[in-house]
């Protein structure tokens, strides 16, 4: 885990490999909490680069009193959200991407795409913490934090989650072995 005080300090002091370092330390993490909630990865990659512009802009303001990751993923939902508020209003004939962990190869493996599959089972709620814990390996307290949420609600739910991709998977694998 990084020294974000000191990556802010050397980011507000236009040092670009600090930038860089935040950046590849927390873009999971955003990337997911962003997707669960506008569900379009195009529109994602445009709100994760509005999410750390707002960052940058708000970083002198930032006092340390919550995890630095928890403020981020805070901006990037808030931004996911306004956005979604718009674009609900707006109809769009674009196919559903379904991707719902970033492809940076060009060759997805049989294992991402069966877990995009299962986290298709899971509410919006479940899937945000599921790839919070999962992918960017928070911890509930720091999940309940971001949802302001009680982190006993948070493991409960987490819990609740991955029954409903265990049950999703036992269904699918018993209709596949019925004759």
């Amino acid at each position: 885990m990084p020294d974000y005080r000191r990556l802010i300090q050397r980011i507000l002091a236009q040092d670009e490999s600090a930038f860089e370092t935040l950046y590849h330390a927390t873009k999971y993490a955003v990337y997911s909490i962003i997707y669960a909630i506008v569900k379009d990865k195009d529109d994602t990659e445009d709100l994760m680069q509005d999410t750390y512009l707002k960052m940058v802009k708000a970083l002198p303001s930032y006092d340390g009193s919550s995890q630095f990751t928890t403020w981020l993923l805070t901006i990037a939902k808030r931004t996911a959200i306004d956005h979604y508020r718009k674009e609900r209003r707006i109809v769009h004939l674009k196919d559903i991407d379904t991707a719902i962990i970033p492809d940076l190869q060009a060759n997805r493996s049989e294992h991402q795409m069966e877990a995009e599959h299962y986290l298709k089972v899971l509410s919006d709620e479940e899937r945000q913490i599921v790839l919070l814990k999962i992918v960017d390996r928070m911890t509930h307290k720091e999940i309940a934090r971001l949802f302001d949420k009680p982190a006993g609600t948070i493991a409960w739910l987490y819990h609740q989650a991955m029954q409903k991709i265990k049950k999703a998977a036992k269904e699918e694998l018993d209709i596949e072995i019925q004759p």
